[in-house]
């Protein structure tokens, strides 16, 4: 089996278990060698949202990967200028890793958006797509919702399935427990002064009482993001 590289792009505001756990699914089903999380620089769909500094959603990254030995964090859109598209990030894995298969992982409510992004059709055609549960967005009403022309390449599997190296570019959906929980979730409720330790890798919850993230009343802290 050649090596398998998996690329996982987002805004990670806050990275949270809904990235991680399922992460750590595919990564016992597709056996990386490496997993590379990557915080979007200025993603254009995010445009005039309010988004926290780069620079710490990879710090929060980098914290809560470093446990795990194929997990890193990657800063590969914290320094581009102008807007940030996933298929010029595939591009640079592309030429970083010649010689291995690549993955892209995605949560189902991005994949439902796809025929949305820049120059998506080239993306599909550069990697494997392995597409992460989310409870709102599976099954008939995904399918509706996803360029017919990629409905042939999906291919459900379960946790912990053998899948050898596909000869054509596979749009995985890997059914795995969904979780609940989303970015926006976390920061409305940080910024309430509701509990998210639970939500979130303790590392994580630590940086973000630590820099006071997604809390506006809180004196001298950060308030983007909330």
């Amino acid at each position: 089996m050649r090596r398998r590289i998996a690329i996982y792009g987002g805004a990670f505001d806050p990275f949270h278990l809904g990235h991680l756990v399922p992460t750590v699914r595919a990564q016992e089903t597709f056996h990386f060698e490496a997993v590379y999380f990557v915080p979007s620089g200025n993603p254009p769909h995010r445009a005039g949202e309010p988004l926290t500094p780069v620079t710490h959603r990879l710090a929060m990254v980098a914290m809560a990967t470093l446990p795990y030995e194929t997990f890193f964090a990657a800063d590969d859109e914290v320094f581009v200028t102008g807007y940030t598209y996933t298929v010029d990030t595939v591009r640079v894995y592309r030429e970083r890793f010649p010689d291995a298969v690549l993955y892209f992982l995605l949560g189902s409510d991005s994949f439902s958006q796809i025929a949305t992004w820049e120059h998506w059709q080239e993306l599909v055609d550069l990697v494997h797509l392995v597409v992460l549960h989310r409870a709102h967005m599976w099954g008939d009403e995904l399918e509706r919702r996803v360029p017919a022309e990629l409905v042939p390449r999906m291919q459900v599997v379960a946790p912990f399935e053998d899948l050898p190296d596909p000869d054509d570019h596979t749009v995985y959906l890997l059914d795995h427990e969904p979780f609940p929980i989303s970015g926006t979730s976390i920061r409305a409720r940080q910024s309430r002064g509701l509990p998210i330790r639970e939500l979130v890798p303790h590392e994580v919850h630590t940086y973000i009482e630590k820099y006071c993230l997604y809390r506006p009343d809180c004196p001298g802290g950060n308030r983007v993001g909330g």
